[in-house]
């Protein structure tokens, strides 16, 4: 058993403990002190909010400013700061017995923001690319919005509150977890709203500030809740599941947020300034109910909890809690660790998910989202319309009785050549598939998009040809060259399923 003494200022002796942990008699006083007004403050921080909010989309509507340019990113720069700082102030001051030093809040919103635009974003946004599988079906956006970016947002919080500031005398009542975990929080969704403000080049000031808002609201009760659990198991000595039970929880509320929002708020956002019409608020409403529900939550715990440390009624702990801390850390990395291989089986699952096939004699297996769009002269194509939008197609066209492969491939260039502009061999040659000796030429052309007024844009395919018996058999990929890199895994597996 540890010595007696204060867990918090590791100096003076012990005279009061709370299960496991002791406390002199300062330090006891502000563990066990019950704060009357801070479900009132967070109500208060969510009503400001959101008449802020209000205001904006008022003043957007009557006065339809026509910003461009610079003047329109650094205004949606200023707009995505403005939630999470009104947030913090409101919040800052229902801590009344011992004020936080400013920079110590300041602080964990900073590290937020800095460990999000690090570690955070990199990981969901270029090490999953979440944004290519997500919707791919209504199981994986649950999977992927809980064990992917529910649990990444969930850790960073846990590790800005947990690694810099958790070990601090500073840290010494219930509520400063909560405030702590606030401010991770919106360091979070500060990072995510800058991204969104420049990826876009600017946002019409009504709809970007209930997006940021929504981020804003959202992640503050994520932090709040998981706040609270750090809170706890400073001043308590918790068992070992204690801790990774609030990261999972906080990674479950995270995601169903992330689902219930894209389901309520279908809307397209307007980008650079692109104005028009009052923005929708259903998902902020989502936002500030979380908030609402979370705040009452944790309030009620703390009191819960505060009033049975006054009752001694927590279990005498005989282990060290300098130990139980070191375990319960191992066993959040651990649960997140789970947690990125769930999602990993999950992207992985998404991504080569495939659905079998069998028409006009071919069968085969293509990606799950890809889609038929089987045309006049198609034996079978399907289009990834909701992604890279490429194209695998198989055709048959009619051939002379002496011709070989490359005497079809050179019938396919003139064709095309005639029907589009800059159209260009790449390179051609031999190869043999499941078997088969095929004939491959890769290509490029420039389709103007005639039909659909869209910009000209450059495809790039490949084709593989086969003739057996006087029938040739086609079989072409079609895409862009930023995509190219992310399709031919798809088309060789397509290829290779092939049979006929």
């Amino acid at each position: 058993m540890a010595a007696q003494i204060c867990c918090v200022d590791q100096v003076r002796p012990g005279t009061h403990a709370i299960a496991g942990r002791w406390f002199c008699d300062e330090h006891f006083k502000k563990a066990t002190y019950a704060r009357a007004g801070f479900w009132r403050t967070g109500l208060i921080a969510i009503i400001g909010l959101l008449i802020f909010v209000a205001a904006v989309v008022a003043l957007d509507a009557a006065l339809q400013p026509q910003l461009g340019g610079s003047v329109l990113v650094l205004t949606g720069l200023l707009l995505a700061i403005v939630p999470a700082a009104l947030w913090l102030v409101f919040f800052y001051q229902q801590d009344r017995l011992e004020p936080e030093p400013v920079g110590n809040v300041a602080r964990m919103f900073v590290v937020g923001l800095a460990l999000a635009s690090a570690i955070g974003l990199p990981l969901t946004d270029q090490l999953f690319a979440v944004q290519d599988w997500l919707y791919t079906d209504p199981l994986t956006t649950w999977l992927a919005s809980i064990f992917v970016t529910g649990a990444v947002e969930a850790f960073i919080i846990f590790a800005t509150v947990r690694y810099f500031i958790f070990d601090s005398p500073e840290f010494d009542e219930r509520t400063d977890g909560v405030i702590y975990g606030t401010a991770a929080g919106l360091g979070y969704a500060t990072a995510l709203n800058l991204q969104f403000i420049l990826a876009n080049g600017g946002s019409a000031l009504g709809s970007g500030e209930v997006f940021v808002a929504e981020v804003a609201l959202a992640h503050a009760a994520i932090g709040g809740l998981l706040g609270y659990f750090l809170g706890r198991a400073k001043l308590e000595q918790d068992p070992i599941w204690w801790l990774p039970t609030g990261l999972l929880l906080a990674a479950a509320l995270n995601g169903l947020f992330l689902v219930l929002r894209g389901q309520l708020d279908s809307s397209t956002w307007e980008f650079a300034g692109q104005g028009g019409g009052l923005p929708t608020f259903s998902g902020l409403l989502l936002a500030g109910g979380l908030a609402i529900v979370v705040t009452a939550v944790v309030s009620w715990l703390m009191n819960r909890d505060i009033a049975r440390s006054l009752n001694n009624q927590q279990p005498d702990v005989k282990q060290d809690p300098t130990v139980g801390d070191r375990q319960s850390n191992y066993a959040v990395i651990g649960a997140f660790a789970v947690c990125l291989l769930v999602g990993a089986l999950v992207a992985n699952n998404a991504v080569n998910r495939t659905k079998t096939f069998s028409v006009a004699g071919f069968t085969g297996a293509v990606p799950a989202d890809f889609g038929i769009a089987t045309g006049d002269g198609d034996a079978y194509r399907v289009i990834d319309s909701l992604g890279t939008g490429a194209e695998f197609a198989i055709q048959t066209p009619a051939i002379e009785a002496n011709w070989d492969a490359a005497d079809v491939a050179t019938f396919l260039a003139g064709e095309r050549a005639s029907d589009y502009e800059l159209y260009k061999i790449l390179s051609s040659g031999q190869t043999t598939v499941n078997g088969k000796p095929a004939y491959t030429q890769e290509f490029a052309y420039v389709d103007n998009n005639g039909l659909t007024g869209a910009a000209p844009e450059v495809q790039q395919g490949v084709d593989y040809i086969f003739v057996e018996n006087g029938r040739a058999v086609v079989v072409t990929m079609l895409t862009t060259p930023d995509y190219l890199a992310d399709v031919e895994p798809q088309f060789a597996r397509f290829l290779n399923s092939l049979k006929f």
